[in-house]
């Protein structure tokens, strides 16, 4: 059924410098408008995008039987040359029964996991790739389906009512109801051992006692900026809707165009960046960005006289929408002020006392 896996010869679909492992039939698992995976049994979930498939076919369906080709880029696995077996949707189950063997760790999908709970610490990366590995793929999305579906409302509270849960602790909490108590215990073993060595202090080491090895937390999967296709592709799935959109725009003009009562600024942002928290991915090369900000002429006479000084800049605060006729993002000015006007409004240090006599 299946071509070797260390078979190196490229296949004609596949770029020249990428790794050709095989040939071989899946059931189609999911797919997102783009893009979607294909469970195998010897190589796992593959990845699919529309662009491997056949001439005016733009989406898979959940459990058609497919024949691909795979190779290895610097991204992971994808399949190519996708020709369907079955156009009907037919039971995976029919093609083969999943088995662990068959889960494979997809270093990709924990990290966009993790992003949608919002977790970082490797620690707990760690935690859902045991739970990825326990339960698979389409188990663990349907904890995250349900685990978004409460985020949304009104949230989940701790037992004690204090407050709510964290994303991630709804999605730990779910997928513990679906654990055995063993399964439980040796999944989240590090967090449990850690609450008995502070109920019964350190233990007493015996030398005929072996130890057991503690295992290494699994590496913190870093996104960068390039990898930002697939996981904006994930996010568009489930895509909300913004209530409130603020900005601020910091610069100084070079022309100011006043007409009645309005007044527009033009001023463009080349980077660069400032210091981000880690797991926040960024381009090497800042875009520039072009913002076309509107301002009330009663607005403008409160800082057309300082911002003439040539050691102030505008400091600007409003909404912000894209004007596609422009180019450029549009800000709607609800406050303007300068760098030197808000100086000196903060109030003075406290004067020192003199030392008593």
């Amino acid at each position: 059924m299946t071509d070797s896996p260390t078979a190196q010869q490229p296949s004609p679909d596949s770029p020249s410098d990428d790794l050709f492992l095989g040939e071989t039939t899946g059931v189609v698992v999911a797919f997102y408008h783009v893009h979607g995976f294909i469970r195998t049994v010897d190589f796992g979930e593959i990845f699919v995008h529309v662009s491997k498939l056949p001439d005016g076919l733009t989406d898979l369906k959940i459990g058609q039987h497919v024949h691909f080709h795979i190779s290895k880029g610097a991204r992971g696995r994808y399949a190519h040359e996708v020709q369907i077996l079955n156009e009907g949707a037919i039971d995976p189950s029919e093609v083969f029964t999943p088995t662990k063997s068959a889960r494979v760790l997809n270093k990709e999908e924990i990290a966009i996991i993790a992003h949608r709970l919002g977790e970082n610490n490797p620690y707990v990366i760690s935690q859902i790739s045991r739970l990825f590995y326990h339960f698979g793929s389409d188990v663990i999305k349907e904890i995250l389906a349900e685990t978004e579906q409460i985020e949304t409302g009104d949230g989940m509270l701790l037992p004690d009512g204090s407050r709510r849960r964290t994303p991630g602790g709804v999605f730990f909490f779910l997928a513990k109801k679906r654990l055995s108590p063993d399964d439980s215990a040796r999944i989240f073993s590090s967090q449990f051992a850690q609450k008995k060595r502070k109920q019964d202090g350190p233990p007493q080491e015996s030398a005929a006692t072996p130890r057991t090895p503690t295992p290494a937390p699994a590496p913190v999967i870093v996104v960068t900026w390039e990898m930002r296709g697939p996981l904006i592709n994930e996010a568009r799935v489930g895509q909300g809707k913004a209530t409130t959109v603020k900005v601020t725009v910091i610069g100084k003009p070079t022309s100011v165009v006043e007409r009645g009562n309005t007044v527009i600024l033009m001023l463009t942002y080349t980077g660069p960046l400032p210091s981000m928290p880690k797991g926040v991915p960024i381009p090497t090369v800042v875009p520039p960005t072009t913002y076309v900000v509107y301002v009330s002429a009663k607005q403008w006479r409160g800082v057309a006289a300082a911002i003439q000084d040539p050691e102030d800049v505008l400091i600007i605060e409003g909404a912000q929408a894209w004007d596609a006729e422009q180019k450029a993002i549009a800000v709607y000015t609800t406050k303007i002020s300068t760098k030197l006007q808000q100086r000196a409004k903060r109030p003075a240090p406290p004067a020192e006392q003199p030392p008593p006599a």
